[in-house]
């Protein structure tokens, strides 16, 4: 990763993320960032963008907004760090597909808001069209997250086709660049009742996948998983919480409201979403 797309709206809670996307640059050592706002489809509803019937005047005052972003991160990011702009008046998703090909080897990161009621206020109806849609990893920064020097990374991962749709390579180089310990978690429930022969294999391969950079490997029992993986997060003191989505299903799962607001509620802790590789 070499790029840090930052999406906003200019909320508070996108602000908050600029900030903490600012701060992570200096400790994966990037050294730009792209501001980017969609002024056709906000990205939360948090603070509604002013309505403007010109498209030349949308543009500029997105330029105005995010040149005052600019300036409300100067201090979180190194002075050698190049900062861009850019906005137009596409949809979200599309805009940050054109940006992800314009900058190879990047990844956004969005804030979320939780004032009002149900699914789109926990996360944003544009955050869940975000990492369902874009191929590129999606930093999601909760509301109360304070960035702080990130020593422990949880990789949340399941034992179905390990070798097959780990995003290996891109969670190496991150965390290598974070110079950070590694934690990988399966969390399950009842493991005994649904143990199958298959398990066995999954484990060697996951072990296969990632011996080389010692991590530690857990497994929790917890009928909630989502809950499962923030209390060992919690306990590790992690910085940051890894996350596959692997299928349209698991996405709707992780992302289901009563799971959503647990995650919401219950940690601090920004969460890394990656895609899984396709073969």
């Amino acid at each position: 990763m070499k790029t840090i797309i930052v999406a906003t709206d200019f909320s508070a809670s996108a602000l908050n993320a600029a900030r903490y996307a600012a701060s992570l640059s200096k400790q994966l050592n990037l050294r730009q960032i792209v501001l980017y706002h969609s002024y056709e489809l906000p990205i939360a509803t948090e603070i509604p963008f002013p309505e403007y019937q010109d498209d030349h005047a949308l543009h500029e005052k997105s330029i105005a907004s995010l040149l005052n972003l600019k300036s409300a991160i100067a201090d979180f990011y190194a002075e050698d760090t190049l900062i861009t702009m850019a906005t137009d008046d596409s949809p979200i998703t599309a805009g940050l597909d054109l940006l992800s090909k314009q900058y190879p080897e990047s990844f956004v990161a969005i804030g979320i808001t939780g004032k009002s009621r149900g699914l789109t206020a926990l996360i944003g109806s544009n955050t869940i069209s975000i990492v369902k849609h874009s191929k590129i990893p999606v930093l999601v920064v909760p509301n109360e997250s304070n960035y702080s020097m990130i020593k422990n990374v949880v990789l949340s991962c399941d034992l179905k086709d390990v070798t097959k749709c780990s995003p290996v390579l891109t969670i190496k180089e991150f965390v290598h660049a974070l110079n950070a310990k590694l934690f990988l978690l399966n969390v399950d429930h009842n493991e005994a009742q649904h143990f199958n022969p298959d398990t066995i294999a999954e484990q060697y391969n996951l072990h296969t996948l990632w011996d080389d950079e010692t991590p530690e490997y857990h497994y929790t029992d917890n009928p909630d998983i989502s809950l499962g993986i923030m209390e060992f997060a919690k306990q590790q003191q992690s910085g940051i919480v890894i996350i596959i989505a692997k299928t349209y299903g698991f996405f709707e799962g992780l992302f289901h409201k009563s799971v959503t607001r647990k995650l919401a509620l219950n940690t601090q802790l920004p969460l890394l979403i990656l895609k899984e590789e396709q073969i």
